[in-house]
This record gives structure tokens, C-alpha cells and sequence, in this order.
């Protein structure tokens, strides 16, 4: 902790840093990253927006380590005027990217008429505020939102909820199933091969800890529950501003 808040008093003084090459990146920094790491190789290390110290990206996770390799930072800078997580804003890239990875045809979309933006939501059928959201589902493809649902049983792949979800993929009607889940009517049980168990997997990965969670175009995440008017706008300036 005595370290840590070193560094955050660095980022209050000082500010943001140039952008450093590449090339410059100190060997005592690769050193310390294959140390911490256990040989992985990381995406990426690039400038941080701390002084002294370098941006280490696995996918949508990042950790600082200082020029010298003798520091690890793992957790959330800020920038004290604008008070920005500056590395929620890093991570967005490394979530877009990895839900890019995702095949659409293993999910359940709603897709809006007209659409203008894209959300998807890692959902569970036992959550009340996942029936909430989708009490709103019209509302959302009417403002040009498509919705694509991806599994995400908080209670493990052994549980209830994980049975019914899996009886909804594998449903002829999957949106039909779905709505009727999430309206607590009974869905036939059906099993078969399905991508819930990765879905879960990768919302770990990026962060994901309940549900429902909505990950927008640009890689933002929101935790939880908002309203279809605030997440059509927060839905239309992320695809505004995906890379």
C-alpha cells in the first residue's frame, strides 16, 4: 500500500506522460513482466499514464510496472482533475476485442429494426433485474438498439439457472424461450451442445461479477440495470466512438 500510494501522488503531481515508444521499453521492464507472468507473453507494453512507469495489457486486463522492473501496480489509475479511471478507459479496447470473438450465432439476439448500436448483455434467467431489462426490450430495438445475449449462470454451471439456460439455446425459438424464462413460465428442458459455458468464461475475464452486464461497442462495461432511455444514449455514443 505504501507504494501504491507513492504512485497515485506521482499521478497527482506530475500528470500524464508523453507517449514512449516501443523500442523504449527497458529491458528491466520485460524482465520483470516475464518474471511476474511466468514467461506469458503479454499483448502489449506500451506508455502509461503514470510516470515512471509502463502499461502491461492481457486482454482486457492491465498492470504498471515501474522503469526500473522493481514495482507492480494492479488496480485503477485515476486522473485526479477530470477524476477519469484512466484504466477503465484502457481496458475497453481489450473487452471490445475479445467479445469480437464471440460468434453471434451463439447468442440470443433481439435485433433492432432500424439498428443503430449494438449491446451485449451476459444475462441469467434467476435475476430480477435481468427480467427487468428485458421488460424492455422493445423499447430498446425501438431506439435502434440491437441486444445479444450471452449466458452467464452466476450460480455455476451445476446449478438450476445454468439447466434452463442451456434449455433456451437449445430451443427452436431461443428469443420465445428466453422471454418466457424471464416471465417465469415453464420452457421445456432440452439439452445440447452449447457456448453458455465460455460465455461464462469470458465475462470473467473481462470483469464481468453479476448480472445482468452490458458490454457496449466502444468496450465499456456497465454493471447492472439501467433504464432504456440512459442505455439506448450510452449505446448510440459508444458506436459513435468504437475503433
Amino acid at each position: 500500500m505504501r507504494n501504491l500510494r507513492r504512485v497515485l501522488l506521482l499521478v497527482c503531481l506530475v500528470g500524464l506522460p508523453a507517449s514512449v515508444a516501443a523500442s523504449e521499453v527497458p529491458d528491466a521492464v520485460v524482465d520483470a513482466v516475464k518474471h511476474l507472468f511466468d514467461n506469458k507473453a503479454p499483448d502489449k507494453i506500451g506508455p502509461s499514464p503514470m510516470p515512471g512507469f509502463f502499461q502491461v495489457t492481457f486482454g482486457a486486463q492491465l498492470f504498471y510496472i515501474s522503469r526500473d522492473g522493481l514495482y507492480l501496480v494492479a488496480g485503477s489509475i485515476y486522473e485526479v482533475a477530470s477524476k477519469r479511471n484512466l484504466t477503465e478507459e484502457g481496458q475497453n479496447g481489450g473487452r471490445a476485442k475479445l467479445i469480437s470473438t464471440m460468434d453471434e450465432d451463439g447468442m440470443v439476439v433481439f435485433k433492432a429494426t432500424e439498428e443503430l448500436s449494438q449491446v451485449t448483455v451476459f444475462t441469467d434467467v434467476s435475476c430480477g433485474y435481468c427480467v427487468k431489462f428485458h421488460q424492455e426490450m422493445a423499447d430498446l430495438n425501438a431506439g435502434g438498439v440491437t441486444v445479444r445475449y450471452v449466458g452467464f449462470p452466476r450460480a455455476g454451471t451445476n446449478s438450476a439457472a445454468y439447466d434452463v439456460l442451456v434449455s433456451v439455446w437449445c430451443a427452436d425459438d431461443r428469443r420465445g424461450a428466453m422471454t418466457d424464462a424471464k416471465a417465469g413460465r415453464q420452457i421445456a428442458p432440452l439439452s445440447c451442445d452449447t457456448p453458455i459455458a465460455r460465455h461464462k468464461q469470458l465475462g470473467e475475464e473481462i470483469g464481468v461479477r453479476g448480472t445482468p452486464t452490458i458490454v457496449l461497442e466502444n468496450g465499456r462495461i456497465i454493471g447492472g440495470y439501467v433504464p432504456a432511455e440512459e442505455l439506448i444514449q450510452y449505446a448510440r455514443e459508444a458506436a459513435a466512438t468504437r475503433g
